[in-house]
């Protein structure tokens, strides 16, 4: 009687174990893996090109027409908590722009009159809010560059002058050091009188920066 009341004992202790063993068991949860936010905060510099599309005038002729520009920025950007992201950036380019006509002068003479821009630069802030690793921003600040008018048989004149600029762009980071970028700004130089042969003539210059670019995130 008492072998028989240990071996069922044994049966059932062995019977829960295995059952037990047989139990589905509770897995963790594995934790995703987040990639970490692209962070805009560092100094930048790169290159762009793009088109100047100019709006000039020699008194009351107007030289308007487009040409290429290109060129080098640099800049440093901060990021603050929740994204937004401030920064200064300079530039420096080569201006093609180069228009001329006939125009007739106020005592009805006909002359051949050419305006020309062939470099220009800014000095700007900027301000965007960044997702993740595409930052649209808007900016503006300091322009200056030169203009140069001239008048067939009468002379001609060279400036460098200071303006302002303002505008808009979105750029891309492809990884945590290539950025690619566009960007329009509207530049003005304003306007000004110069002498050309004794004669004086107002100038003015403004016109419309479109570029493509790219950076290097140091």
């Amino acid at each position: 009687m008492k072998l028989r009341l240990a071996l069922a004992a044994f049966l059932l202790t062995s019977t829960s174990a295995f059952a037990a063993d047989l139990a589905p068991q509770t897995v963790e949860p594995v934790a995703p893996v987040v990639a970490p936010a692209y962070n805009w905060t560092g100094f930048y510099a790169g290159a762009h090109v793009g088109a100047v599309i100019g709006q000039g005038k020699i008194d009351h002729a107007k030289f308007d027409g487009a040409g290429f520009l290109g060129g080098l920025h640099a800049g440093y950007n901060s990021q603050f908590d929740g994204g937004f992201v401030l920064g200064l950036e300079t530039d420096i380019d080569y201006s093609s722009f180069s228009k001329s006509k006939t125009v007739i002068d106020s005592n009805g003479n006909l002359f051949r009159a050419k305006l020309k821009s062939e470099w220009q630069g800014s000095t700007r802030a900027r301000f965007g809010y960044a997702f993740d690793n595409i930052l649209p921003y808007i900016t503006g600040g300091v322009a200056y560059g030169n203009t140069k008018a001239s008048i067939d048989g009468v002379g001609s004149k060279t400036e460098t002058r200071v303006g302002w600029t303002a505008g808009a762009g979105v750029e891309y980071a492809i990884d945590q050091n290539w950025i690619v970028r566009g960007e329009a700004r509207y530049v003005d130089l304003g306007d000004k009188n110069v002498t050309l042969g004794g004669t004086r003539h107002k100038v003015k210059f403004n016109g419309a920066d479109l570029t493509l670019g790219a950076s290097y995130k140091f």
